[in-house]
């Protein structure tokens, strides 16, 4: 869903003028279903695709594949 879709699903909720009560219901039912999809999609790594990951970050930095705090921070804020 794009950010534009959010952002109308959220105008969207936010015109049903709900109570402090009903947000709290619809914001914990959100969060016990984000919580439930997290735990049945969420494997461990294993220390090969760990050791695998960290030497092909060090081959970007080392080809000058890398970003600064303030870029990253800036892509975060776009998305």
């Amino acid at each position: 869903m794009s950010i534009v879709a959010l952002q109308n699903l959220w105008e969207t909720i936010l015109g049903y003028n709900l109570s402090t009560a009903n947000k709290r219901w619809l914001a914990e039912h959100l969060i016990a279903q984000v919580e439930a999809e997290t735990k049945e999609k969420v494997e461990p790594y294993t220390m090969e695709e760990l050791v695998t990951m960290a030497e092909n970050g060090r081959k970007q930095i080392a080809n000058g594949h890398s970003y600064t705090s303030e870029q990253v921070l800036e892509m975060c804020e776009r998305a």
